[in-house]
């Protein structure tokens, strides 16, 4: 299955971009990723990904897939509990998919809730995220949210270093100042 991630500006202390999974399971499947790649936030987007869900016999992997760009959609209509929801339902089929725990871990961080949010996201890394980049922002960004500024700025640095075109990580540091005693 094919992972991509959709990078959004952001401001400071929002959070990282969701990462939406592509999905081969039928038309109304492949429109529910490209409502979550693209944040299309409409009740329609929603009802696209019910209804594939429903309606199109989604091997498990689709479905999980699914599940997690519905929570997407759901996360970028301020739903969170029904993101949320999503995102068991998808680890319930598949425990391995690092982009159920990122997203998670992403929902936590746009709530405020860095804490909650740093070992989701780090269960994603150690499951193999797709964009190493991101989830290692999205890390730095719970440890800023936990007052641990030294290990944000390091985070920072190194989605930077991973995905040097990218313009957050560096908008980020631009906010820190790093000075000896």
């Amino acid at each position: 299955m094919k992972h991509l991630f959709a990078i959004a500006g952001l401001g400071l202390l929002a959070a990282p971009a969701s990462a939406a999974i592509y999905t081969l399971g039928g038309p109304l499947a492949e429109g529910c990723y490209e409502a979550a790649s693209s944040k299309y936030t409409s009740r329609f987007a929603v009802e696209g990904c019910t209804r594939a869900l429903a309606e199109e016999g989604l091997a498990p992997a689709d479905r999980a897939a699914t599940l997690v760009n519905r929570g997407i959609v759901h996360m970028a209509r301020g739903q969170e509990i029904a993101a949320d929801t999503d995102f068991d339902a998808a680890l319930a089929i598949d425990p391995g998919l690092a982009d159920a725990y990122l997203n998670k871990g992403f929902l936590r961080i746009r709530t405020g809730h860095g804490r909650d949010a740093l070992p989701l996201i780090q269960k994603g890394l150690d499951l193999g995220a797709q964009e190493k980049a991101v989830a290692v922002f999205g890390r730095g960004v719970a440890h800023e949210q936990m007052g641990n500024y030294a290990k944000a700025y390091r985070d920072f640095q190194r989605a930077r270093e991973l995905a040097p075109k990218w313009d957050l990580p560096a908008t980020y540091l631009a906010d820190y100042r790093v000075g000896g005693r």
